[in-house]
Parts: structure tokens; sequence; C-alpha cells
């Protein structure tokens, strides 16, 4: 990779052997093109060494101008979160989610913690029959109670879980 530099700032980037030709027609280069240090030099060619980005999952990374790094040019980057519409479920970090009488855990949209995007959660009230039936048990929940405590003791049971949740 190669900028053109003028008074120690990019003036363009990248930088190509087309673009010297396209700048000076009336020259002829040799085939070794940017690779030629003397050409390099002469025209105010820099070679920009390559930089990994970082890799957070969510963000964007955007290569930027150059910099100029101990006496080299260093490739450049920026980065920016993801807008969360944008993100995959791999790039969303877990939450245990949350677990409270009366309420269902739904799913909300992922927010940035820091430079982590994790999976949030809205507690919403039950409606009296999903209260009733979770109360309940299983069928087999309901059969041990019987078996274990005798079908009045269940009646009595399912009296106090209709007094609990009424029909609304």
């Amino acid at each position: 990779m190669y900028a053109k530099v003028v008074n120690n700032e990019v003036s363009k980037y990248p930088y190509s052997f087309d673009d010297l030709k396209a700048e000076n027609p009336t020259m002829s280069f040799p085939s070794t093109g940017l690779s030629n240090e003397s050409v390099s030099a002469q025209f105010g060619v820099v070679t920009v060494s390559s930089v990994p980005h970082d890799n957070k999952a969510g963000w964007i990374y955007t290569e930027t101008t150059p910099v100029l790094d101990g006496g080299s040019w260093k490739q450049a980057w920026s980065s920016s979160p993801k807008d969360k519409n944008d993100l995959s479920s791999s790039e969303i970090t877990p939450t245990e989610e949350p677990v409270e009488d009366g309420k269902i855990a739904v799913e909300g949209d992922p927010e940035l913690v820091g430079d982590e995007w994790k999976q949030t959660w809205t507690m919403v009230d039950k409606n009296w029959l999903d209260n009733r039936a979770d109360t309940y048990g299983s069928a087999f929940e309901q059969i041990e109670f019987i078996t274990e405590n005798g079908l009045e003791a269940w009646q009595a049971r399912v009296v106090e879980i209709k007094a609990k949740y009424p029909k609304s």
C-alpha cells in the first residue's frame, strides 16, 4: 500500500502506480513502479505498513488516513459500534434470564455496555391464566401431588391458586 505525502501530510491514499502515471503523463517510469525507492522518494510516495484493526464483536472498522509512527507510515483505523438493528446474535453477549414471581422475562433490545453489546430483558406481568398454569405445574406434577397428598388436598390447593390469581 502506498500514499502520496506532501509536507509530511498524506495528500492521497491509497496511491497507485496508475495515479503516479496520471499525475506525470509526460514521464516514463521503470516497470518496478512504486516499489523502486528512488521513484517513490522523488515523487513523495511512501509505503504504508499494514496494521490489523481490533476485532470486537458488534463494531464497524473503517480505514482512515495513515499516520506517521516512529518514522514509518502505518495504516490507521477508526471504530464505531454497529446499530443495534444490524447486530447478529453472535455479537450479543447473553445475560441470564431474570425470574420474578408473576412476571415473564421478554428479551429486549441489546444494549452497549462499555465496548460490549449485552442482551437485555424486560419484565412483563403474566395474565391470570399463565400464572395459574405455572402454579398448577405440569400434569405429572399435579398427579404426583394428588398421589402423595390426596385429592382433597389438591382441590384445596386449586382454590388457593384461583384466589391468588382471579380471572380478570
